[in-house]
């Protein structure tokens, strides 16, 4: 390895929430960041809905007060609704009923990624992490199996090395040093599909209720439905899938999502005078995992350490608070602290809370109705709500995921014993149900 002199002490490649955060908290610290954004803000990028523990990240970087002052909409629950429920009937769950210890506040936010990615760059800024935008990552460099620095490229066409003491890979679903280095793999399980868009015009939810998360499932093998309301009377909605059914559909994007649509009550009943205003957004096989989380000389945060069905608003829990543990993991080397112990704790600590993630949501898919019960049941309530809530990084909030976790598996595995169950997956779904079906 060379003596030569680094330009900066952290180069983070991405621009997204993860690496905004991080550069906010280097920059904070004093550190010499450099974030490299391939795009120009503001971009569009899906994931409207943040889960209450991203109030605490946000708190820690000044950029709670910015995000009220945005008028994002207040998101103080959620809801779901079952194929044939009629409308109005409804599981919720308020996200304050059980505060966690020193919350900010008792309700997050819905919001357009555009703006608030867009925000959280400008914020980073101004907390003294520099910015380039619209330039492009061409590949990591090591030396001596280290990662020293990036190759950054311009439209124009303009090239240079920079080089720095540690590398942030926070390039999202480019996963550009997993991809690198080999280290992606597909989901074994999940190949997801996901349609969605933008309207205006549906019908409003209870007031009551306004501002909740609506979650309408379908009857189907991992297959959901999102509404999510936005600012200025807009409403994300989307539909989630295996790919396969789509391809084996043989219908335009519009029958297809239409089709979907259809098969839950409560959400044919919204959406029936909706007018669609962008055009139609697509996302197909991105789950994934990645076999290393931490290196000599680099991290990875948000989408580029992995990537999991978004059925919990995880998205941008994980980023943020990957972004969050990378920045405390890089500023205690700089401050003196052991490298590979810090980095092996990153990888620990990180990767511990998003396997949980991930086995709570294939935990959700293997049997939808048994999650509605532990919801509805006084003794588990607290548990699920203080789960979905986010930050499953610390050890309590680990603990009582898995715990949670394990009780739900073991009734599950007794479901599944049971033939005569009218919980087993598919006992009362049909091949397709009209909205109208009695």
């Amino acid at each position: 390895m060379t003596d030569r002199e680094p330009d900066y002490d952290v180069i983070i490649i991405g621009g997204g929430p993860a690496g905004s955060v991080a550069g906010a908290l280097l920059g904070m610290e004093g550190h010499r960041a450099l974030i490299i954004e391939k795009d120009i803000h503001p971009r569009d990028h899906v994931g409207e809905s943040l889960t209450p523990s991203t109030n605490f990240v946000f708190e820690r970087i000044g950029f709670l007060e910015k995000m009220e002052d945005a008028g994002f909409v207040h998101k103080p629950g959620a809801c779901w609704t079952s194929p044939r429920s009629p409308v109005g009937n409804f599981i919720t769950i308020n996200l304050g009923e059980f505060p966690p210890p020193g919350a900010p506040q008792l309700y997050t936010y819905n919001v357009e990624r555009d703006v608030l990615d867009t925000m959280l760059l400008r914020h980073a800024h101004e907390k003294g992490a520099q910015v380039l935008q619209g330039v492009n990552v061409q590949k990591v460099l090591f030396e001596d199996d280290r990662a020293v620095g990036v190759r950054a490229r311009v439209t124009d066409g303009w090239e240079r090395d920079l080089f720095a003491r540690f590398i942030i890979d926070a390039s999202g679903r480019r996963c550009m040093i997993a991809n690198q280095l080999g280290m992606r793999t597909k989901d074994p399980v999940f190949n997801q599909f996901a349609i969605y868009s933008w309207f205006r015009g549906l019908e409003p939810q209870p007031p009551e209720l306004a501002g909740n998360l609506f979650l309408h499932f379908l009857g189907m093998e991992r297959a959901w439905a999102w509404q999510i309301p936005l600012r200025f009377g807009i409403s994300s909605v989307g539909v989630v899938t295996d790919k396969v059914h789509f391809q084996k559909s043989g219908r335009s994007h519009e029958e297809f999502f239409r089709s979907l649509v259809e098969r839950n009550r409560s959400l044919t009943h919204y959406t029936r005078n909706a007018e669609r205003i962008r055009p139609w957004w697509i996302q197909g096989d991105y789950t994934y995992k990645i076999e290393q989380l931490a290196g000599k000389g680099w991290l990875l945060a948000g989408d580029a350490l992995r990537f999991i069905d978004p059925i919990f608003s995880t998205g941008v829990d994980v980023a943020t608070y990957s972004g969050m543990f990378a920045f405390e993991t890089i500023d205690a080397v700089l401050k003196g602290g052991d490298e590979e112990r810090e980095f092996k704790e990153f990888e620990r600590r990180v990767g511990d809370g998003v396997e949980t993630w991930y086995r709570l949501i294939a935990l959700f898919y293997k049997l939808q109705n048994l999650f509605t019960i532990y919801a509805v049941r006084r003794r588990f309530r607290e548990r699920v709500i203080r789960t979905v809530q986010g930050n499953l990084y610390i050890p309590e909030s680990l603990q009582r995921a898995r715990d949670l976790i394990a009780v739900m598996e073991d009734s599950y595995q007794k479901v599944i014993a049971n033939p005569k169950s009218l919980l087993r997956p598919g006992a009362l779904d049909r091949e397709y149900l009209p909205a109208n079906a009695p």
